[in-house]
């Protein structure tokens, strides 16, 4: 009862105040994210929700459809050239920020060299780019020194970073630098004065947006918001979640307990699994320092998880889950099982070895340890149970995922303030391809944090997008995941579908891999 009560007081808070008061209940879309927002910035962090975020308050040049493919979104058209080295796009007609100010290519320029300082696909397009300079407000060329394969899946990406098109005095900010101000030119407007980190967060719908004409697929196409108001209520508890979706004082539950997923389907609730390719799970060690700068520590791990203990403990539903050692993710056109070890996740032995071969000393291994994430709080204990058993001390430090995300930037040593493990997830579409899967670059200090660093196995990488489809294509894959093999930049704990859980009410729900869209939703009256 006091759970209720505390739940109840919270919605209170999230109805009271202006904006709310004279907007009917249709007019509102009340929704429990998988986890609480509290960082703006979609270039200095990879994480889910900062990318979910993105996703409402910025638009792109280019979108994804239901069926993985470019489309065009703030782009009225584009050219290539024959030999592949020169890019021409021109924006569409109109395209406004939420401040009023028209969108150029200055704008767009400033926000594509700010996302190239970190994302891999970025990047890697920028060390072919010779020249990048608008034709005019609205016209811009990308010159490269040599072709490059994969442009449009590039600036079609969702997962983080994102090539999220904002003001140039914003995206001129130092891309280490987080930035504070959330102005973009998408469907959804942030209302900064609303945000109460832990608590709530608003969107207000962006009169003035200029959805395109063809129909919602994916990330691309009419982007139509049909409500007034988007609140994001931080429910970290997951029975207080779906006590709230069934009581209709939330609309929209992302990543419910699948425990109370028979609950939620007794009440009528639409419980949708919209991602094939699902998430990856993952731990990722600290290559900087010891124990896990020497590889024999990382390739331990590999023979001491056991991927089907874990998903087990963190959803008990073999349907919503997959055992998967592919890095590139099962039932994706790069799924390998190349240079997958015999043995693995089955021989403790052998894991506790390779530990002592590694010269571990003893010394008690900071686990960093989100609590406010169910499934994740209790892998991380499997995690700690794990590497007791075979003689390794563990510090498990608990936070919330937001916090985790920010910890884990700190290259300190672990004594220090840094960290050896952590655990984490990704979207499986994100991670389905060479350059996408940020955890795989091996870039040193440029890497995702974790700095894996080796030439060879980032040499690979940088192939991929000059290698042709087919049999050219497949054999590099299966040469990257073997060298992952040995290098192991982080260790797959599983694949899993997780669904989300909606009101009856709700209709035109698009689903997304690896991402929230609220876009194009309608809600009827009780």
């Amino acid at each position: 009862m006091p759970r209720r009560l505390l739940l109840a007081g919270a919605l209170a808070l999230s109805l009271a105040g202006p904006a709310a008061a004279q907007s009917p209940d249709t007019r509102v879309l009340r929704v429990v994210p998988f986890a609480d927002l509290q960082s703006l910035d979609p270039i200095v962090t990879t994480i889910g929700i900062v990318q979910r975020h993105a996703t409402m308050v910025y638009d792109f040049l280019f979108g994804r459809d239901a069926n993985q493919q470019p489309q065009p979104q703030m782009v009225e058209s584009w050219a290539r050239s024959d030999d592949g080295r020169l890019w021409r796009f021109t924006l569409r007609d109109g395209l406004a920020f939420h401040d009023g100010a028209p969108v150029t290519t200055d704008d767009v320029i400033a926000s594509l060299r700010r996302w190239g300082a970190r994302d891999p696909y970025g990047r890697q397009i920028f060390a072919l780019t010779t020249a990048l300079e608008a034709e005019g407000p609205r016209t811009f060329v990308w010159r490269l020194s040599a072709p490059y394969g994969l442009m449009l899946e590039a600036l079609s990406k969702s997962g983080g970073p994102v090539p999220a098109i904002m003001p140039k005095r914003i995206a001129e900010t130092d891309p280490t630098k987080p930035i504070t101000e959330a102005i973009g030119s998408g469907p959804f407007v942030f209302a900064a004065g609303e945000w109460v980190p832990g608590s709530k967060v608003v969107y207000r719908r962006n009169e003035a947006y200029r959805p395109r004409s063809e129909p919602a697929s994916g990330t691309a196409g009419a982007k139509l918001v049909k409500v007034d108001r988007v609140e994001w209520l931080n429910i970290r508890d997951p029975q207080s979640a779906v006590l709230a979706l069934n009581a209709g004082e939330v609309d929209y539950v992302e990543n419910p307990s699948t425990d109370f997923l028979p609950i939620l389907q007794g009440a009528g609730m639409r419980i949708v699994r919209t991602d094939p390719l699902g998430t990856q799970g993952m731990l990722r060690m600290n290559h900087l320092h010891p124990p896990f700068d020497n590889p024999k520590a990382r390739e331990a791990l590999l023979y001491l998880v056991d991927q089907s203990a874990y998903l087990q403990a963190m959803f008990g539903n073999p349907e919503l889950t997959a055992v998967c050692h592919a890095f590139f993710v099962c039932g994706s056109p790069q799924e390998t099982s190349a240079g997958v070890p015999a043995g693995i996740g089955k021989d403790k032995a052998k894991a506790r070895r390779l530990f002592q071969e590694a010269g571990y000393d003893g010394s008690p291994l900071v686990i960093l340890h989100p609590t406010d994430i169910q499934f994740m709080n209790v892998a991380t204990i499997v995690l700690a149970e794990d590497l007791k058993s075979i003689g390794v001390r563990v510090d498990l430090q608990a936070m919330d995922f937001g916090a985790m995300g920010a910890r884990r930037a700190n290259r300190a040593k672990p004594s220090e303030g840094g960290w050896h493990i952590g655990l984490t997830y990704w979207p499986g579409l994100n991670v389905s391809d060479p350059i996408g899967n940020v955890p795989m670059q091996a870039s040193c200090e440029r890497a995702w944090p974790g700095w894996p660093c080796d030439a060879a196995h980032q040499a690979l990488l940088d192939r991929y997008p000059a290698a042709s489809a087919g049999v050219e294509r497949k054999a590099l894959v299966d040469s990257i995941q073997e060298s992952a093999y040995r290098l192991v930049p982080y260790v797959p704990i599983g694949q899993w579908f997780a669904p989300v859980a909606h009101s009856p009410r709700l209709s035109g729900v698009i689903g997304v891999p690896g991402t929230l869209v609220l876009w194009n939703i309608e809600k009827a009256a009780r």
